[in-house]
């Protein structure tokens, strides 16, 4: 398997004027989750979580504002949005299909949905 990389160093952030996480997001994430984690760190897995459900995809203006919101580095929250599959780096249309791909799935014949498509 071949690895995509980016160029970081050429690699432009595109921004728009308001903020993402917005004022009444850090209020309500803040009465939400602060108070059931010891640290601010531990809650950035539900707050991308809320960014994605509000905009269906984390910008990387976004994660930039998160890491400010926490007090963390953007490269953890980064780091941690690349991990996890489940949240998108990229906007998705409005209909999202995901065909497991797993040997069992191959067994009961997953292949020919992928084919059909």
């Amino acid at each position: 398997m071949a690895w995509i990389t980016e160029n970081r160093r050429t690699a432009t952030v595109e921004r728009r004027a308001e903020p993402y996480l917005t004022d009444d997001m850090k209020i309500d994430l803040a009465k939400k989750y602060f108070p059931r984690y010891p640290n601010k760190r531990a809650a950035l897995l539900p707050v991308l979580h809320a960014i994605q459900h509000a905009y269906n995809w984390i910008p990387t203006q976004a994660m930039e504002e998160i890491a400010a919101f926490l007090e963390i580095a953007p490269a953890e929250v980064m780091d941690t949005a690349t991990f996890y599959e489940e949240y998108w780096l990229k906007p998705k249309g409005k209909y999202l299909v995901q065909v497991c791909r797993s040997l069992t799935c191959e067994i009961c014949q997953s292949s020919g949905l992928t084919d059909r498509m």
